[in-house]
Order: C-alpha cells, then sequence, then structure tokens
C-alpha cells in the first residue's frame, strides 16, 4: 500500500497512475486526482469534503507527478525563467521569445518539464543562447564532435525547426556531405576523387529520390555512407598494392570483391561512374543477386486487411498504417512520412495521393484514415509541435519511424515485406506499369518489374492447372 485516500488503500501502481494521469471529476468537472468515491464514482477530494492534498500551491491544478509542490505547468514557467535568465536582449534572441511562450503553453506540459529539467540539448540551448548570436545551422554544426554530441544537436536543432527559430534545411545532403570530410580526413589522398565522386553522383541522386518519393532519408543515408566507405576501401587497397584505380584490372578486383562479398558489391555504383568519367577501365561488378519477395497466401491477406478495417480494439495509426500496406503495398519509409494534405476530398470521395496519382479510397478505409487525420496528437512532442504528419512521432516536428511502425505492425502479426509483396503483385496484374508506377510512385523499371513478376506467376498458375486437367484425377492404385 502506498497511501490511503478516502476512496480507501491504495497500491503503487494504482498510485502512480492516477497521480501521472489526473482525471476530470464527474461532480464538480475539474481536472484533479481523483481520490474520493461517491455513488460508485471516482471523484476528487473537495467533493467528498475534504482537502485536495495533491493541489498545486500556485494554481490549485493537480500536483505534478515529478516535482516538489507545484503542477507541471508551473514548474515549467519556473524551468523556463531559469533557463532565459542572463540571457541578452538582441534580435538574435527574440525568435526565442515566441519558442519560449510557446512551451509555456504546450499542451503536454510533462514533456517539456522532462526535457527542460533533464535534458543535454536544454543545456546546449542554453550554452548558444548565452552568446547573444542568432541561433544557426553552423553554430549547432560546431558542438558535434562525437555520436553523442550529434544525437544532442541533432534533437535541438529539431525543436528549433519545430518552433521556427531556425530554418529547415537540407539534412540529407548536409549528413551525406559530413560523412564525405569524415571519409577524406582519413584518406586525404583520396579526397579529389571522392568529393568528384559524392557531388556529380550521390549527391543529385539522393536529391531527387528525395524530390519523388517522401521518406526514407535515413535509407538514402545509408546508402550514400556505404558507398562512400566502399569507395575509399577499394581506392585504399588498389593503392596498397602499386595500382591506381585507371590501372585496376578486372582479376584484382574480382579477389577483392571475393575477400568479402556480403557487402563490397555495392561498389559497383562507384565503379561504373568511375569508367564513365574515364578514370578507370570498363570493369565488371555484377549487381548483387536478390531473392524473390515471399508474399502471403491470399487467405491470410484479406483476413489482416480485415482485421485492420474494422478491428476496434486495435491502435487507429497501427489499423491505418496496415491498411495502406496490405491494399496498396507501400514503403513503411513511405507510409511512415504521409502528411495530411496526402489527404483530399471532391465530390464526398476521399483521395489518398502516394505518388502523382489521387487514389479513390474505399468508404471504410477513408473514414479510417479521416479520422486519424482529425485527431490531436495524444501526447509528447507531436502534441506540442503539431507538424501536420498523418502519423507524428515522438520527436519535436517528426513523424514516426519506419522502424517504430513496423515493430508496432509486427505486434499485429502483420508483416511487412510479405503483406508488400501480395499487394503489389495483385495490383500489377490488374494494372499496366503506366497506371501503376505513378498511382503508387514507383519508378518506371520497378513498375515493369512487378508486373513482369505477377504476371508470370499467373501464366505458371494457368500452366499448372492446365497439366492437371489434361492429366484427369489421380487414378486408384490396384
Amino acid at each position: 500500500m502506498t497511501a490511503r485516500w478516502p476512496l480507501g488503500p491504495v497500491c503503487t501502481p494504482c498510485y502512480r497512475t492516477a497521480r501521472s494521469h489526473p482525471m476530470p471529476c464527474p461532480v464538480c468537472e475539474r481536472t484533479r486526482v481523483l481520490i474520493g468515491r461517491v455513488d460508485q464514482r471516482q471523484v476528487c477530494g473537495p467533493c467528498t469534503g475534504v482537502s485536495d492534498p495533491y493541489a498545486c500551491e500556485r494554481c490549485a491544478g493537480p500536483r505534478s507527478y515529478k516535482v516538489g509542490r507545484l503542477c507541471d505547468r508551473c514548474a515549467v514557467a519556473d524551468h523556463l525563467e531559469e533557463l532565459f535568465t542572463d540571457v541578452p536582449e538582441t534580435a538574435g534572441t527574440r525568435p526565442l521569445a515566441a519558442m519560449r511562450a510557446a512551451l509555456a503553453q504546450a499542451p503536454d506540459a510533462g514533456t517539456v518539464l522532462s526535457w527542460l529539467r533533464g535534458s543535454r540539448s536544454a543545456r546546449l540551448l542554453r550554452d548558444l543562447m548565452i552568446t547573444g548570436r542568432p541561433l544557426s545551422h553552423t553554430d549547432l554544426d560546431a558542438t558535434i564532435d562525437g555520436r553523442g554530441t550529434a544525437m544532442t544537436a541533432e534533437y535541438l536543432r529539431g525543436l528549433l525547426t519545430a518552433y521556427q527559430v531556425l530554418e529547415p534545411r537540407d539534412q540529407l545532403a548536409v549528413r551525406i556531405v559530413r560523412h564525405l570530410e569524415r571519409t577524406v580526413a582519413r584518406h586525404p589522398e583520396r579526397g579529389a576523387l571522392l568529393r568528384a565522386y559524392v557531388r556529380w553522383s550521390l549527391l543529385p541522386r539522393a536529391r531527387r529520390h528525395q524530390a519523388a518519393r517522401a521518406g526514407g532519408a535515413k535509407h538514402r543515408i545509408r546508402w550514400a555512407y556505404t558507398r562512400i566507405n566502399l569507395a575509399a576501401e577499394l581506392l585504399t587497397t588498389t593503392a596498397g598494392q602499386g595500382l591506381t584505380i585507371g590501372t585496376l584490372d578486372q582479376g584484382r578486383l574480382d579477389a577483392w570483391l571475393a575477400a568479402n562479398p556480403g557487402t563490397r558489391y555495392e561498389v559497383r555504383d562507384f565503379v561504373v561512374w568511375a569508367h564513365l568519367r574515364h578514370h578507370a577501365r570498363d570493369l565488371l561488378v555484377p549487381h548483387r543477386p536478390k531473392a524473390d519477395p515471399v508474399g502471403l497466401d491470399e487467405d491470410s491477406h484479406w483476413d489482416l486487411l480485415h482485421q485492420c478495417l474494422t478491428d476496434t480494439r486495435l491502435d487507429l495509426d497501427v489499423r491505418a498504417a496496415g491498411a495502406i500496406l496490405l491494399l496498396f503495398g507501400q514503403h513503411l519509409t513511405r507510409i511512415a512520412a504521409l502528411p495530411t494534405t496526402a489527404l483530399t476530398t471532391h465530390d464526398e470521395t476521399t483521395f489518398l495521393t502516394l505518388g502523382r496519382t489521387p487514389i479513390p479510397l474505399p468508404t471504410t478505409l477513408a473514414d479510417l484514415v479521416t479520422t486519424l487525420a482529425d485527431r490531436p496528437a495524444p501526447q509528447g512532442w507531436a502534441a506540442n509541435t503539431r507538424a501536420d504528419w498523418l502519423f507524428p512521432g515522438h520527436l519535436p516536428g517528426a513523424h514516426i519511424s519506419a522502424s517504430a511502425l513496423s515493430r508496432r505492425l509486427a505486434a499485429q502479426h502483420i508483416p511487412n515485406r510479405p503483406a508488400r509483396t501480395t499487394a503489389l503483385m495483385a495490383l500489377a496484374c490488374d494494372l499496366p506499369p503506366a497506371v501503376l508506377g505513378p498511382m503508387l510512385g514507383l519508378h518506371p523499371i520497378t513498375a515493369v518489374q512487378w508486373r513482369r513478376r505477377a504476371t508470370t506467376d499467373w501464366t505458371a498458375y494457368l500452366q499448372a492447372r492446365q497439366r492437371a486437367f489434361t492429366d484427369g484425377p489421380p487414378q486408384p492404385g490396384p
């Protein structure tokens, strides 16, 4: 027993839940810790004739479960006052005044309080504000000297961007160039070729991919990191053999690839670029072989889709993400990054834009996704920094990560890749590539490949049925 309230003794879990989640009293309708009982309903202390032991000393609201004798909002006000103490009043710090006011009135004051009390990013913000200079991305970059400080700086950058203290910037290009410079610092003699490769090949393609397809920034960053690392490794190994990329022959390249075939085939991108720019011979690096995608059986696929559309016991965002995955075969990176503006309504029909062509949604799915878009964010930074994401995340102004969404779907036994494969196979059977690509945002080659795969599978099925019909039913044995 942790406490004894008018309604009776209270165990630790119930005490923690009641203190951290005050509820409106059914009698007086004020938000308080419900410690009494009237007519079989939990009510606040004053409604049972006792004083409220958990009232804030300043505003009489429910006292914070995290700090002393104040509520979360009053504690936030005190911590903001402390954070902004001794900060010079200059034009450079004026945008922070709006951020301070927004934090003081944030819907989820508990999240703001946790950030102010114990985060390194809040301390970093104070250190930057004391200088009196306008905050900039450059100043944040200057604080990064390792993985830990990078996470702190990126968290603060997201917060400052969400509250419009900083302008959004192309983080994709910045992170790729930052990794390039780290690599060049270790291999300065390879700097000219690596910089040319990144500037004229990797960066333009990464930007085109971002412009054409929402989401997937982390994937494209890892994609670029891998190619930069392998290019530097190949150049270093070649130099160790007394060769240059221009004198490297096929035999030595094959030996290098065979030493670690699991990852080195991705160097094909650099080798092809180097040949096209006359830095290397016409060398062959085969594509990494890919296994054929495995899908779900038809019954399981439609059972999961029916569950997402109708099972109200599942979380609303899980139902919507699962339905989009099972019906349209979208990558989770793109589902996670869907903005609310992807939903439009015309003549009482709801459309979802995944590529260039708006898709009319069935009524059940339209109601589901519209309800998700209209509901307020439940808590955390998603509630405090609404950024119009269909699936808001826990970081300031950010959408949910694809990995987190994948885990939530897997917990409901909705497999990501098999579900996507089955959906795309079904769509490719019915739609030509010229329609499928713009509708789902697929590259034309990708759309053709799915069409070819679906047609091949369907032909094999028909041939098997034809053989079974020709051979007739099996004859009984002697």
